[in-house]
């Protein structure tokens, strides 16, 4: 019976040890992931460390090759996450490592070299967007980025020449939009404010230079926001800056290029950044002007384009060009027809004002589904009448 109670008081203290040890149980606190994504009044969603630290852009890495090197460092170090984690809103495939020319690692967002700032004293502390106006708060959503590097110019014959901010031969660091990946960005000096000159409706030539298609998100702090737009290009959106229409070239195969500044001589397609002036806003076509006489009742007389008095020429009109008649022939009102007809009937009065003036001045402009033929004729008399042809 002793036995059988040392037996039950040996189990009653382990058992009382066992419970102990499970109130006592310490849990480690949860570790913060390598990199944080956090919400700052300012910049919006931001990248930070694991500590809450802030992390850069550098705008001279156009080509995912670190060039903070040397004394650089000692400001901007190098970021680099063995173990890579992430907070939710990050995506892996958006991170990567390179090698640097010292042999160490870094790690790098869309491309983009990660960094810190020594004068970032305290967690949450961005102190180092727009230094130099190369550093730049590292965030997920831009859309646009900007970089200073060498423009090298690839003419149409496949030449490549370093070149100047100018466009002219030289070497010189130019500063320069790119799109989130660091894919250059270009302006067409032949288009005008909000006017995409170049892409054909079919988008046939799109792949020599594809349209900036995307929703404007973050932009960096030495942009404005409100330089930027969008049109409508043929069912598609393209995004422009200070009313330029934004362009990628489609022989820049890697991050970085900027062949399209000498294609196909250079000067064609700038390069965009801050200091480009507003596009130019497109100019009215000046209209062609007739003045219109009468001799008598039996024939309306034109002068201008070549004509002198002539009496009822027939004459060829363009589709979306603008024609002004000035009449000076009291009692025949001069009208635009459909057909051939006295009266007032057959009136064509698309893109016509003042159809029917005797004195005064017509102006027609020709709307692009215009018949191929048109007629002039007086109001009252059949024999003062000629034939508008319609081209393209």
């Amino acid at each position: 019976m002793k036995h059988l109670f040392l037996i039950l008081i040996t189990f009653l203290m382990v058992t009382s040890c066992s419970n102990d040890s499970d109130d006592d149980t310490i849990v480690p606190p949860a570790q913060n992931n390598a990199i944080q994504l956090k919400t700052n009044a300012t910049f919006g969603n931001i990248l930070t460390t694991s500590d809450g630290f802030t992390l850069y852009f550098f705008s001279k890495d156009s080509k995912a090759v670190s060039n903070c090197i040397g004394g650089c460092l000692s400001n901007w170090p190098a970021f680099f996450a063995e173990n890579l984690t992430l907070d939710n809103g990050l995506n892996a495939s958006d991170f990567g490592t390179i090698t640097r020319a010292d042999g160490s690692k870094q790690t790098t967002f869309k491309g983009w070299p990660l960094y810190t700032f020594t004068n970032d004293a305290s967690a949450g502390s961005i102190n180092g967007d727009g230094a130099g106006e190369v550093w730049y708060v590292a965030k997920p959503d831009y859309t646009v980025m900007v970089v200073s590097a060498q423009l090298v110019g690839r003419d149409k014959d496949g030449n490549e020449t370093n070149l100047t901010s100018n466009y002219t031969e030289g070497d010189e660091e130019t500063f320069y939009m790119v799109d989130a990946e660091g894919n250059t960005l270009y302006s067409f000096i032949n288009d005008t404010n909000g006017v995409n000159s170049f892409t054909k409706d079919d988008f046939s030539n799109n792949g020599v230079w594809p349209i900036f298609e995307t929703t404007l998100a973050g932009i960096p702090s030495i942009l404005n926001a409100s330089d930027f737009g969008s049109i409508g290009v043929f069912g598609r959106s393209q995004i422009t800056y200070k009313g330029w229409p934004l362009y990628f070239f489609g022989q820049d195969t890697q991050r970085g290029d900027n062949y399209g500044v000498g294609f196909p001589v250079a000067g064609v397609w700038p390069i965009v950044n801050q200091n480009i002036d507003e596009a130019p806003t497109a100019q009215a076509p000046s209209a062609i002007t007739y003045t219109i006489g009468n001799q008598g009742a039996s024939a309306y007389l034109f002068s201008g384009e070549g004509l002198n008095n002539t009496s009822n020429p027939d004459i060829t009109l363009k589709r979306g060009e603008t024609y002004e008649f000035v009449i000076d022939a009291p009692g025949h009102p001069f009208l635009i027809k459909t057909a051939q007809t006295t009266g007032t009937g057959d009136g064509f009065n698309d893109g016509v004002t003042n159809n029917g003036a005797s004195q005064g001045t017509v102006t027609f402009t020709v709307p692009a589904n215009a018949p191929d033929t048109l007629f002039y004729i007086c109001q009252h008399h059949a024999s003062m009448k000629g034939t508008f042809n319609i081209v393209d």
